[in-house]
């Protein structure tokens, strides 16, 4: 199959609407506080680099300016995935450090114990990371600038049976998610006509999956889709997945996010050919994707590669400078918010917008194919699914 092309135009829209509001003169100057909430420290310390750099690579861009205003961001370690502290840290960053916006998050239980200061304080918050379809409906101030496991599993699951797969097995990681992983797969692929034989909820901290793997070895199924949380996890399920020599007796092993190019070297070469749906991937071959890659390596270092975690935040960030622009640098997040709603832009990852209603993100969806490329593991584009809204959102308003 051929990747759709995006007819569009070279330069990333977003860099010039804030290059827009860079040259509108405010009356007002005013120094803007964002406050990004990540993890620093442990396991998952990987999304404050990513996040991180992709701040950085915004204020380069800008200077840290919108129009007069000037942004300065306040950075907070969540530090594990407690309800509670990130309740707390967002708490102190709104009420001591007066951040107007909030940014960032990177699992659904950290972004959900924000809910209730997000709401009485009507504090936009530009979520980073949460799989979770429902996340948005706890909040009018909530706005995903990443994805849903419904937004990459439908497509996927539609590929799947397109290309022959009658019975699958699911494997998830046993928390939120998850579960929603589970329910999308299930609704996608038994919609397209396909069985689910076996779902298989694996704990969380696994890293034995031995047991897992033997039984879907004895579903019968020849096809396995999962998910798990970015990093240990999802490499040490697809690791073993092939170690095992599951590919060897005619199964595949398909995912999403699983396979970032970060976690790729610790998969290894055994998973060249392995299917995948993303809404990003470094390597696709458009004029804004490029230009920001180049960016990204320049600062960064030759061998680094931007991840669907920078790109959120970098994203994020150009949505703050339109809500910026919006409110001349006062504090009103019901302005903020009406202002971003419907808004549609040309991203790295491709042709974006904000759906008005439901304050996710409408995007391409790409199916990926791990590929060695100049010596490295990386997830190849090879067809798009365009313009995919959230489809939990869609089937619950069908109801």
């Amino acid at each position: 199959m051929k990747l759709t092309k995006i007819g569009r135009k070279a330069t990333y829209a977003g860099t010039l609407l804030v290059a827009g509001l860079m040259s509108s003169v405010s009356a007002h100057a005013d120094e803007v506080k964002v406050g990004l909430l990540s993890q620093y420290s442990g396991t998952y310390a990987w999304w404050g680099q990513e996040y991180d750099r992709g701040v950085e690579l915004f204020m380069d861009e800008t200077g840290g300016k919108v129009g007069n205003h000037t942004l300065a961001v306040v950075k907070r370690d969540e530090g594990g995935t407690s309800p509670a502290r990130s309740r707390q840290l967002a708490q102190e960053l709104v009420v001591r450090d007066k951040v107007q916006y909030l940014l960032g998050g990177a699992f659904t239980p950290t972004i959900m114990g924000t809910a209730d200061i997000v709401n009485q304080t009507k504090t936009p918050y530009l979520m980073g990371n949460t799989g979770t379809s429902s996340v948005t409906d706890k909040s009018p101030y909530f706005v995903r600038m990443g994805f849903t496991q419904w937004q990459l599993n439908i497509p996927l699951t539609q590929w799947a049976y397109d290309q022959g797969a009658r019975e699958a097995v699911i494997v998830a990681a046993d928390f939120a998610p998850g579960h929603d992983a589970i329910q999308a797969y299930t609704v996608g692929f038994e919609g397209a006509g396909g069985r689910i034989v076996d779902e298989i909820r694996v704990p969380l901290g696994t890293t034995d999956f031995s047991t897992y793997l033997q039984r879907v070895n004895d579903s019968g199924a020849k096809h396995v889709f999962m998910f798990m949380p970015v990093g240990p996890m999802s490499a040490g399920l697809i690791k073993a997945f092939y170690e095992r020599g599951l590919h060897k007796q005619g199964i595949s092993l398909m995912a999403t996010n699983e396979t970032m190019e970060s976690d790729l070297p610790a998969i290894g070469d055994g998973a060249v050919g392995m299917i995948t749906a993303q809404h990003y991937t470094p390597y696709l071959d458009t004029p804004a994707n490029k230009a920001f890659v180049e960016r990204y390596k320049a600062k960064f270092g030759a061998d680094a590669i931007p991840s669907l975690a920078s790109l959120a935040v970098y994203d994020g960030m150009h949505m703050i400078a339109r809500m910026v622009e919006a409110t001349d640098g006062k504090k009103d997040g019901d302005k903020a918010i009406e202002a971003i709603k419907g808004f549609a832009w040309e991203s790295p990852r491709g042709p974006v917008k904000i759906d008005a209603d439901t304050r996710e993100i409408v995007q391409n969806v790409y199916m990926r194919r791990i590929e060695n490329v100049d010596g490295k593991l990386g997830n190849v584009p090879f067809f798009t699914f365009e313009a995919v809204p959230e489809p939990w959102h869609v089937r619950e308003a069908a109801k």
